[in-house]
């Protein structure tokens, strides 16, 4: 097994169909007297906290570049989504409503040019031509904001968590998967050192300065460098 320290920096964005990603910097320059005392691992604790400040980070330049997205009527905007008639998540193009509204229009011209009773009901119309092209712009405007704000949404509601139980988690090795658990393409674990203790942890909980351990043969979960502790020697049947 090969020894790395997982380093990082805040250059990421979130993508909105991200489980979250970190893109990695150039290696952090780590001293003898360093590996020696983090050789245990972080803290849990530690770690949590680490985790809730980057991806406040990322979560925070992503909302800077939606907002710089969303101006005016570009490709990537609320608006182009909701109503342009090349958008594919679009469901009630532009063009849809300016013919809804041309034909409320009609009908209330016919009915001022003609005194026929039998035209009495075409105000009627137009009220509701004009009442469902309100609602279904609305609609479709609130649906598109919701999908752009549902990843946010979402990242804030688990910022909340780590928040609320970073200062008081307590895991033990016992509630790590099993060390020796099948691989699974669904969800891809890493042995780490945590709290002293060699754990299978989950790559989307790796954070910046953790110890990992890696198999021959093993793709890398990020960007890393390797370790040499000479005190110490990991041991595995």
């Amino acid at each position: 097994f090969v020894v790395f320290r997982r380093t990082a920096d805040h250059s990421s964005q979130l993508r909105p169909n991200f489980p979250f990603k970190f893109f990695l910097s150039p290696y952090h320059v780590i001293n003898n007297q360093e590996m020696a005392c983090s050789a245990d691992g972080l803290p849990t604790s530690e770690a949590l906290s680490l985790l809730h400040e980057d991806i406040s980070i990322a979560l925070d330049e992503y909302q800077k570049t939606e907002a710089e997205k969303n101006k005016g009527f570009g490709p990537k905007s609320v608006l182009y989504e909701a109503f342009h008639h090349k958008s594919s998540l679009s469901v009630f193009h532009w063009t849809s409503v300016i013919a809804l509204i041309v034909e409320g229009i009609v009908l209330l011209v016919a009915f001022a040019a003609c005194n026929d009773p039998r035209y009495q009901h075409l105000p009627a119309e137009s009220f509701f031509i004009f009442l469902a092209v309100i609602l279904n712009v609305y609609l479709v405007w609130w649906d598109t904001q919701l999908r752009h704000k549902e990843v946010p949404r979402l990242t804030h509601n688990v910022l909340k968590d780590l928040k609320e139980y970073h200062g008081n988690v307590l895991w033990s090795a016992e509630n790590y998967p099993h060390l020796h658990s099948p691989l699974s393409p669904c969800i891809t674990l890493q042995w780490t050192r945590r709290d002293g203790n060699t754990v299978n942890l989950p790559w989307s909980l790796l954070v910046r300065g953790d110890i990992i351990l890696m198999k021959p043969g093993q793709k890398v979960p990020a960007r890393c460098r390797p370790m040499q502790v000479s005190s110490i020697i990991f041991i595995y049947s």
